[in-house]
């Protein structure tokens, strides 16, 4: 978890270096750029997903030679969808930042920014994607040291490019990529010189068939789940940018503040993840599901408890992100103590939906959280207009994400109770595996 903090700086720091050094406007085109730069994280996060589970998994079979294979074929993959992403990410984001009805006063920087963001793709996914694997193979220390001293290094430069050189979003821009793309160098260098009982070769370095479909298998689902999940968020920013810039600013901070005080929720789903998949991969299926009962409670704790500082901290938080001297302060201060506090008081019920999802992912079950995801997001897009837009209160939005979460919770959980979850294992020890080359 303490990796995952400093990963999530990143966003957070461009937020406030911005808001408190150029201003409300800037710190509102940065956020209006969120919501979609969380579709390409969904994407990263689901190929990451897939190679990370099926290396778990792999892994807890000891069945090394198609651990190797599965790696390779992963960075492979990795490499020309990160390629992809970056030439389409620049060619349409002009055309996304319209469609969600970013003002013009902000345009041109939410533009600058979003482009710059978009040439870092690669090196994002890689990143995602090796940091993944190496939790499925029991190494959460190697990103984490990665993670800490490149955000580090996303702090200074964001200082140095904002306020010494004056360049405003395109500075903070630039920073995040140059600080994730040393990070994903870190980890890709430390994968392939070897080690966790594999080898890497010319002649073993091949795309497999037969790995790719075992890896989306469960990246496509948990990155469709993922998608549709941003694909929400980006039509709720655009409900929240027709309140105006001020509107705009404070949402972006919410978010921010938001996605930051889940890590500790998150950092327990990542070990149930990871539990599941290594234990189910060796045959521990009792095991799995005793371990899941414990995890679940603690991690409902720690949402409540997560909950509770957020209520009593949010105005200090705020702060953080804009400039007392600002014109739109004293507005921005408002919106984000009525909305965070509406957030706050059901964060027991994301750690419920965070944690069943991660069991299911873990036993190679993305399958059934995609739909229930779907379902779910379906049904919030209505929600939020009708509760927004219907009524014109911004509170509505955030009212409408606890109605999502709780419903996606519900389904989740009724799916592990009486659902066939423990079955999706995509490999067991007991099956026959392929022997370690020599």
């Amino acid at each position: 978890m303490f990796g995952d903090i400093f990963s999530a700086l990143y966003n957070v720091v461009d937020s406030v270096v911005v808001g408190q050094f150029v201003g409300s406007g800037a710190l509102a085109a940065v956020n209006s750029s969120f919501a979609i730069t969380m579709v390409c994280v969904a994407i990263y996060s689901g190929f990451g997903m897939g190679s990370s589970v099926v290396a778990g998994q792999l892994f807890g079979a000891k069945d090394f030679n198609n651990l190797n294979k599965a790696i390779s074929t992963a960075y492979i993959g990795a490499f020309f969808i990160g390629i992809t992403m970056s030439v389409v990410g620049i060619v349409i984001s002009t055309p996304l930042l319209k469609a969600i009805n970013t003002p013009a006063e902000i345009m041109r920087d939410a533009d600058i920014y979003l482009k710059i963001y978009f040439c870092g793709c690669m090196t994002q996914l890689m990143y995602y994607m090796t940091s993944g694997i190496m939790r499925g193979l029991g190494d959460s220390r190697t990103p984490m040291i990665a993670i800490i001293v490149c955000a580090i290094l996303n702090i200074v430069l964001d200082l140095v490019f904002v306020v010494y050189f004056n360049m405003g979003c395109a500075g903070v821009a630039i920073a995040t990529v140059i600080s994730q793309a040393a990070s994903a160098v870190f980890v890709v260098v430390k994968m392939l010189r070897g080690g966790y009982g594999i080898r890497f070769t010319r002649k073993t370095f091949r795309l497999s068939t037969d790995m790719l479909r075992k890896i989306l298998k469960v990246g496509v689902p948990s990155a469709i789940q993922s998608l549709v999940n941003s694909v929400g968020l980006l039509i709720v920013q655009s409900y929240a940018n027709s309140f105006g810039t001020n509107l705009m600013a404070s949402n972006g901070i919410i978010q921010k503040l938001d996605s930051f005080t889940q890590l500790p929720i998150m950092a327990v789903g990542q070990t149930i993840t990871m539990f599941n998949a290594q234990n189910l991969g060796a045959g521990h299926i009792d095991r799995a599901k005793e371990g899941n009962r414990k995890m679940m409670v603690f991690n409902i704790a720690v949402g409540a408890i997560v909950g509770v500082i957020l209520y009593i901290g949010v105005e200090p938080l705020y702060r953080l992100f804009i400039n007392p001297s600002d014109a739109g302060y004293a507005q921005i201060i408002e919106i984000g103590r009525n909305s965070i506090q509406i957030l706050a008081f059901f964060y027991w019920v994301m750690a419920l939906q965070l944690g069943y999802g991660s069991i299911l992912r873990g036993a190679g079950a993305a399958t059934p959280v995609m739909i229930i995801s779907i379902a779910c997001v379906a049904v919030r897009v209505p929600i939020t207009y009708l509760f927004a837009m219907g009524t014109g209160m911004y509170q509505g939005l955030y009212w409408a994400n606890n109605v999502f979460n709780t419903l996606f919770a519900v389904g989740v959980m009724l799916y592990y109770h009486f659902g066939k979850w423990e079955h999706f294992a995509l490999t067991r020890r007991s099956m026959p595996t392929v022997k370690e080359s020599t």
